[in-house]
């Protein structure tokens, strides 16, 4: 019980700390963070952690954020295009292609880069590099984490009463998907000096 109302508390802190919308990336990396850490491997306070990765990813994830919002943009325009008459079949073809693709970058945005974020100290060039490097090496659950972003968006789009419990427990789910990916990009446990915590390798 203790453990399903933090998941929730920190669903709910995400959204809270997301709604000045430009610190939604920070909210999200800092999200991952807590969960992956602190409730799934029981260290430290899941609540200090959440801070503590939202402080240091503030910057990074403004970035990120307005990548986001960018694709998000293209996607939304591109599907106002798609629901009224189209000019001809090439240019309805064109944008069902761009809203498809639009989307998908904005769900691995969600579902990897921004759990990059709250692990690894790269710059924004770097960790979009990193996201398709992870899903060029893990397509399957890539597209499935993207499938997954994607069905919790339509869920909440079409039953809003639905976005305070998904973040949490969605997020929570898909660092089973997302850790052993991360691993493979890490050293053995034995290169690191015995005092370090390395909660990210079990």
């Amino acid at each position: 019980m203790r453990r399903a109302l933090e998941v929730l508390g920190l669903g709910l802190l995400a959204l809270a700390c997301s709604l000045p919308l430009v610190t939604l990336g920070a909210s999200a990396a800092a999200l991952y963070y807590a969960l992956a850490k602190s409730v799934r491997r029981g260290r430290g306070s899941p609540w200090r952690e959440f801070f503590r990765s939202f402080r240091q990813n503030l910057l990074p994830g403004l970035g990120l954020t307005a990548i986001l919002a960018l694709l998000l943009a293209v996607a939304y325009f591109s599907a106002l295009y798609v629901v009224n008459r189209p000019l001809s079949g090439l240019v309805d073809v064109f944008y069902c292609l761009t809203l498809a693709l639009a989307s998908l970058a904005a769900a691995l945005v969600v579902s990897l880069t921004l759990p990059a974020l709250s692990r690894f100290s790269f710059k924004v060039p770097q960790l979009l590099g990193f996201t398709l490097r992870l899903a060029r090496r893990f397509p399957l659950r890539a597209l499935a984490l993207a499938l997954m972003s994607l069905a919790a968006a339509a869920l909440c789009w079409i039953f809003p009463p639905a976005l305070p419990l998904l973040p949490g427990g969605l997020c929570l789910a898909s660092t089973w998907l997302i850790e052993p990916m991360f691993r493979s990009f890490m050293p053995p446990r034995e290169d690191f000096p015995p005092e370090v915590d390395t909660w990210y390798l079990e």
